[in-house]
């Protein structure tokens, strides 16, 4: 009995190791100045959703897609920094930082950022289900 709890716990602990964390965020207030690329088309697909695994991640802002399983894709990098409120997601494409992702983890509330030409542009605030998954 006891072989097979450990082993039930082993297999259990690998199984939470492959999970991934799931981001799905609608907007609750689009900055309807941020100057962002049409292309995002933010103002009409006002959701981000981000998915975030040991090994992979992607981010779709608007209809805006990036993702590190895309081996045909630009360079992609991911910067993780927290506070004892927040965690922030930076996304950087061919060593250009684009995104900046803001989760409270009180609320689960976001603050959406956007980088062009250097400058750091607040997109919108937002209200993210949090989800864990296998992948």
């Amino acid at each position: 009995m006891k072989s097979a709890i450990i082993a039930f716990t082993m297999l259990f602990a690998s199984i939470s190791f492959a999970d991934e964390r799931v981001f799905d965020c609608q907007a609750t207030q689009l900055n309807k100045s941020a100057d962002v690329p049409a292309e995002i088309n933010i103002q009409k697909n006002p959701t981000v959703l981000f998915r975030h695994g040991l090994q992979q991640w992607s981010l779709n802002v608007g209809d805006y897609k990036i993702d590190t399983a895309d081996l045909n894709g630009p360079a992609l990098h991911l910067d993780i920094d927290s506070t004892q409120t927040s965690v922030e997601y930076i996304f950087s494409v061919e060593a250009s930082t684009e995104f900046e992702l803001s989760i409270s983890v009180v609320d689960h509330t976001a603050k959406l950022y956007y980088w062009g030409l250097g400058e750091k542009t607040h997109v919108g605030n937002f209200k993210c289900e949090v989800v864990e998954q296998a992948r």
